[in-house]
């Protein structure tokens, strides 16, 4: 992945915020810029939007706070942005709220203002993170790919026995799931601690144990929406999700839509949906 590297600005004091954006302004080799929002609520429309790579935000603000919109934001994607929160002294217990639900750092406001680098060059520190991210994810996607093809891959880079012990965790979810095995389950079958198994995998995937495994789920949901005749609960039992209530709960969250209204969205195009069957 190269520059420039999305931004989204949320924070309601426009003289902040307007200095905020020369600062982006200034590093344009580095950073682009894509929306400023006054809200948390406006920064949640322009995240599904724009789906930029740092997210800019204050703590306190009207209609919707950063907290709040950083809770919604996590329950949408799991896979959060680098989150800058800026905080005030007074701010400092919602500041360690903001980490616990993903901010990559937080700066006080006040010191971004009087430092004219502060905050591009905090910014800067978090791109390798995003670059080995991307990399890990694209890494994903072609063993994935590979592995439909029937090809076998067993690691992402030459003689890597951690990557290839976590290609064998990813297979073994992919392999059935109807089948549910816990992250408990999957450190004793590789012979990791609970702790370590969860951190690598969140830093291969740049997803949770559990977040990957719905992810899997809906997707594979969804092609069988698309390809199949089977009603919704009958899919949902197949992805390993026998409460049909909670299924559509999460596919919708997910998608954006519910199960029914994403197999009619697509059934002009594809011709496969049949609604009586929903």
């Amino acid at each position: 992945m190269t520059a420039p590297y999305k931004v989204l600005i949320v924070e309601d004091e426009k003289p902040a915020r307007d200095v905020f954006k020369q600062m982006i302004a200034q590093e344009k080799e580095w950073f682009e810029l894509v929306g400023e929002a006054v809200n948390g609520r406006r920064g949640l429309e322009l995240f599904k939007q724009f789906q930029p790579h740092f997210l800019i935000t204050d703590i306190t603000m009207p209609v919707m706070s950063g907290i709040e919109m950083l809770q919604a934001l996590k329950q949408l994607q799991p896979d959060m942005p680098e989150t800058i929160i800026l905080s005030c002294h007074k701010d400092f217990h919602f500041a360690q709220k903001a980490i616990e639900l993903g901010a990559s750092s937080y700066l006080i406001k006040e010191d971004c203002l009087l430092q004219e680098n502060l905050l591009a060059d905090t910014l800067k520190n978090f791109i390798p993170r995003i670059c080995r991210r991307e990399d890990d994810r694209q890494k994903i996607q072609a063993n994935e790919q590979n592995t439909d093809a029937g090809i076998a891959e067993v690691s992402y880079e030459q003689g890597s026995p951690v990557n290839a012990i976590m290609l064998n965790v990813i297979e073994q979810l992919r392999a059935d799931l109807s089948v549910s095995i816990s992250l408990e389950d999957m450190a004793a079958k590789v012979g990791y601690s609970i702790p370590y198994l969860s951190s690598l995998f969140k830093k291969t995937t740049g997803q949770t144990y559990t977040q990957y495994m719905m992810t899997m789920r809906v997707q594979a949901a969804k092609r069988m929406l698309l390809t199949t005749d089977l009603r919704t609960f009958q899919i949902a039992e197949q992805v390993g999700m026998e409460n049909y209530r909670h299924f559509n709960k999460v596919f919708k969250r997910m998608v954006g839509m519910s199960p029914k209204e994403y197999k009619l969205s697509h059934h002009q195009l594809s011709g496969l949906a049949n609604p009586e069957t929903l």
